[in-house]
Formats: structure tokens, sequence, C-alpha cells
């Protein structure tokens, strides 16, 4: 299952992918170290085809 960490900074906002829980959570605090602000992490299901 795909994750995104979305942040915000003065400039606007970012959406990183990362493919575990983990690598979201580091990114996330990584970003917020670094003055990003708003830093959420999204799960999405994955799509299955027809």
């Amino acid at each position: 299952m795909p994750y995104f960490v979305c942040a915000r900074d003065g400039a606007g906002q970012i959406i990183l992918k990362r493919d575990t829980r983990e690598a979201a959570e580091k990114k996330a605090a990584e970003l917020r170290d670094v003055g990003y602000f708003e830093v959420e992490i999204i799960a999405k299901a994955a799509e299955k085809a027809a």
C-alpha cells in the first residue's frame, strides 16, 4: 500500500510517495525538522485492475 507524505512551506505544498509506513514516518519527521508544517501521512489502498 503506498503512503503519501503531504507538507506545506511558505512557497507551496509537496506530496511525496513512500512504499512503507516506516519510510513515510521518517520522511515526515525530516520535513518537520527543516521547517515544513501541516505534515500528514495519507495511506491509499492499492487499486485493482478490472
